[in-house]
């Protein structure tokens, strides 16, 4: 699981900073996608990574709990 949690981060963290350094607008829902994308990865690492796995993932991603916790809120409602 862990790794499977790694590869979709690791191909939306891509793909969210391609977009952010294009600054293209039609991208601007492409963003929201993959931001939402994220936070409900954040919510699958939770539920199903063991405490030492789910810090691994983050150490490894280089998100610190503000950055985690920014993907999370953008689950909208």
């Amino acid at each position: 699981m862990f790794e499977t949690l790694l590869a979709l981060f690791v191909q939306d963290l891509q793909e969210l900073h391609q977009s952010q350094k294009r600054r293209w607008l039609f991208l601007s829902m492409t963003r929201v996608v993959k931001q939402e994308h994220l936070g409900r990865c954040c919510y699958m690492a939770e539920e199903f990574l063991e405490p030492p796995d789910l810090s691994a993932l983050k150490h490894t991603l280089g998100l610190d709990e503000q950055q985690w916790r920014a993907f999370k809120a953008k689950i909208s409602g």
